[in-house]
């Protein structure tokens, strides 16, 4: 005998159906508050993203680009390798020239992804690298100061008595033209030792600045013209108005006189000499600073040479003391500056200095 077959109760399938839909809103509004949720972590983390002050690139296994914060890429060439993001890239420190010319140094971290791929950083560490030669730089200056001053008080006592004898000689020796020429010259080479040994003094006492503005325009305006430079050399200032440095008028201005004295020495055999100036203002830990870039097309500084070019008493030029900027190294040391070097031997070199702002007024 065969039984009927079971109906379901409606009233039971309503009652699940409701249950069911029931659920799936609630699935659903769980859906659309988690989505809302990643999407608003997602907008967050893009902004972190782009607001930290390194560039990221994650690549993929293969090599393409999977993500970046700055999808503009960067103005400019790696002098030393290709790019970051494109294959061979090496970690560590790069040199990279902006499409304006300025050289900057960055810091390449390369760190692989679990799951295939790399994540590749890069941080603008110029400023830590020049601060750190500066600094090193420094303690060695000091030490060499201290021993030059021993020296040059040494040399000074009996180089003034050559100086007095040399100069009775040139006296007794007038009307005989021979004997008066060579004591003319010891009269010289006693000079220059003499003066030497004052730039030595100079270079090694300590400075103490007065804080006074020094509108950047007009000083070197009238130290370019005061020079020979601005007779045989074409020059271009463009340092805008209102830019202006606090600091040491006296002081600077040996700075100044140092910097276009050597740059009018590398420029003696170029057939197409120019010195620009520029300033750009700045803002380093909350202050406000200008940096002035001096740039020639002259000779340029092997790259051998460069990294001793501050040390006293080393000159690419011949006959030069070496002191001119192992002292404008102490003097923008003492004004809490900046002070460094960029060259390329048949190019030029770029000055670059950098000063507290005065208060505007």
């Amino acid at each position: 005998m065969t039984l009927p077959a079971a109906h379901p109760d409606p009233r039971e399938l309503m009652v699940a159906f409701e249950a069911f839909t029931a659920a799936s809103q609630q699935l659903q509004a769980r859906y659309e508050a988690l989505q809302g949720q990643l999407g608003q972590l997602q907008g967050e983390l893009q902004t972190v993203l782009e607001a930290v002050p390194f560039a990221i690139w994650v690549l993929a296994e293969d090599g393409s680009l999977r993500f970046t914060n700055r999808p503009e890429g960067l103005e400019g060439t790696f002098l030393e390798g290709p790019a970051p993001w494109e294959a061979g890239s090496p970690a560590g420190l790069r040199r990279f020239q902006t499409a304006g010319g300025r050289e900057l140094i960055f810091e390449e971290e390369r760190r692989a992804v679990p799951r295939g791929g790399t994540i590749v950083t890069l941080r603008d560490v110029t400023e830590a690298v020049f601060r750190a030669q500066q600094e090193s730089r420094e303690d060695r200056l000091a030490a060499m100061g201290r021993m030059a001053a021993e020296l040059a008080h040494e040399i000074r006592n009996p180089l003034g008595s050559l100086a007095l004898f040399s100069g009775m000689l040139v006296e007794d020796l007038a009307g005989q033209e021979g004997p008066l020429e060579l004591a003319r010259k010891m009269q010289e080479g006693v000079g220059r030792l003499n003066r030497l040994v004052g730039n030595t003094l100079s270079f090694s006492r300590d400075l103490q600045p007065r804080r006074e503005a020094v509108p950047l325009r007009g000083f070197w305006e009238e130290a370019l013209r005061s020079a020979t430079l601005a007779e045989s050399v074409p020059w271009e200032n463009r340092i805008p108005e209102g830019a202006a440095w606090e600091g040491d008028p006296d002081l600077l201005r040996q700075v100044a006189q140092n910097l276009i004295q050597n740059a009018n020495r590398a420029l003696e055999e170029i057939p197409s000499p120019r010195v620009v100036l520029a300033a750009a203002e700045e803002e380093v830990e909350g202050r406000r600073c200008w940096h002035l870039t001096l740039a020639d097309n002259g000779c340029g500084i092997p790259a051998e040479a460069l990294s001793r070019v501050f040390d006293p008493f080393f000159s690419t030029f011949g006959g030069g003391t070496g002191l001119g900027l192992a002292v404008c190294h102490r003097i923008m040391v003492a004004h809490g500056g900046l002070l460094f070097l960029e060259s390329q031997e048949g190019r030029g070199t770029t000055v670059h200095l950098r000063l507290g702002a005065a208060p505007r007024s």
